[in-house]
Formats: structure tokens, C-alpha cells, sequence
């Protein structure tokens, strides 16, 4: 254990451990998956995403919506969005809390150390299939979603998706002159955007949860893991 390995913000070493490796089962990379091309759980140090959501009222501002400033700071919340947050916050760690301990007795004992074919067998089980599923959509937030709310701040490289670029992001090249690209404007930089005033559906959330469904839909064609 190195001594990054205890600057948890929610988790004990323990619980992290468990949903490390839950994770790894759930969005596997080369190190889980012989052969897998891409990075996973793992790789993305998802664990990290859901310590820093479930630890996110431990310091001000929460961490909750990063401001995209290149300091890596956060928006304060309203008092709307703290009550909000603070509801959903409190609902997971106690989902995470009982979820290890569901996990552990499924795997008779320690889940991270049992053997693959325990775990599998655990994360399986009718019992987990609510944590499961709040794990894999974790899981895939963490490996996918923005880097200003991950774990690991600086990736050692960019992770590419394979996916195509943003309409507006193509680059152009000119016989005159190196290449060009479609930016926008200086009033549009991450520090002039303003934090949600809480007024209507909260558009981080719902984009979230549109986030979930895709990923769900995605993996349904080879079932989890797989």
C-alpha cells in the first residue's frame, strides 16, 4: 500500500479495495481482460471518481461541480443545491457502506482478495443487483466522464475513444499557415461560465442520468464484464 493509498476521502482502505476491484470486473481493462484494447475501471482509478463524489462535502466548495479552471477548483452551491446534494450524497455512502459489506458476505469473506470466479459469483448474486448497478454506472462515469472529476488528476496519456469529434472541433490546414481550428470565443472560456442557479431540473444530474442509461444499453449487448 503506497501512501496515496490512504488519502481517502469517504473510504476505508478496505472499501476501497472492494470497489476497486468490483469496478475492474464491471468495466474491465487489459489488466482485468486479457486481450481488452481500452482502459478500464482500473486504469481510470474509478474508485477515485466515486470517493471524491461520496467524500464531496468533506471540504468548501463541495465537490460537486468542477469549475473547469485549470486549478482544478469547484463552484460553490447554492443553498438549494447544497440541501439537494447533500440528500443524494448521504443516500450513497449508506448505499456503499452496506453494499461492501453485502459484497464481502457474498464472497465469504474479503471480496478483494476471494478468487475471479468468487467474485464474479457475488457481484452475480440477486442480492447485489442494486449495488451492482449503481457500481457499474459509478464505474463508467469514472473511466469516461470528464477528467476535471476523476480521481487522477493527470493522466500519464490521453485516452483515446475512438469516438468522432465535436461538430465545430475538425482542424483545417492551409498551404499559408499551420493548423487552424474552429475554437470559440475568449468570453466562452471555463472561467466565465456561471454556476446553476437552481432554478428548474438540475442539468448536471439529468445529464448524468441520460449518461447511465446510454452506458447501460451499451454494455446490455455483451451483459456486464463481458
Amino acid at each position: 500500500m503506497g501512501p496515496d493509498d490512504r488519502n481517502w476521502l469517504f473510504f476505508t482502505p478496505h472499501e476501497a479495495d472492494v470497489v476497486r476491484e468490483a469496478m475492474a470486473l464491471l468495466v474491465p481493462g487489459p489488466a482485468d481482460a486479457p486481450g481488452e484494447p481500452g482502459p478500464g475501471a482500473r486504469e481510470a482509478d474509478a474508485v477515485r471518481y466515486a470517493d471524491q463524489l461520496l467524500g464531496a462535502f468533506t471540504v468548501e466548495p463541495p465537490l460537486v461541480y468542477a469549475s473547469g479552471r485549470p486549478d482544478g477548483s469547484f463552484l460553490p452551491l447554492t443553498p438549494a443545491q447544497r440541501r439537494g446534494w447533500r440528500r443524494r450524497v448521504s443516500d450513497l455512502r449508506r448505499a456503499y457502506r452496506t453494499g461492501v459489506t453485502v459484497l464481502d458476505r457474498l464472497a465469504r469473506g474479503d471480496f478483494a482478495s476471494a478468487p475471479p470466479a468468487s467474485r464474479h459469483r457475488a457481484l452475480r448474486d440477486a442480492e447485489a443487483a442494486v449495488f451492482r448497478d449503481q457500481l457499474f454506472d459509478h464505474a463508467v462515469e469514472g473511466t469516461y466522464g470528464a477528467p476535471a472529476y476523476r480521481g487522477r488528476s493527470a493522466p500519464a496519456s490521453p485516452v483515446l475513444l475512438g469516438l468522432p469529434a465535436p461538430r465545430g472541433a475538425e482542424t483545417a490546414t492551409t498551404p499559408a499557415g499551420p493548423p487552424r481550428t474552429n475554437a470559440p470565443e475568449a468570453t466562452d472560456r471555463p472561467e466565465d461560465v456561471e454556476p446553476y442557479a437552481g432554478e428548474g431540473p438540475d442539468p448536471v444530474a439529468a445529464l448524468a442520468r441520460h449518461f447511465a442509461t446510454a452506458a447501460r444499453l451499451i454494455a446490455s449487448s455483451g451483459g456486464y464484464g463481458g
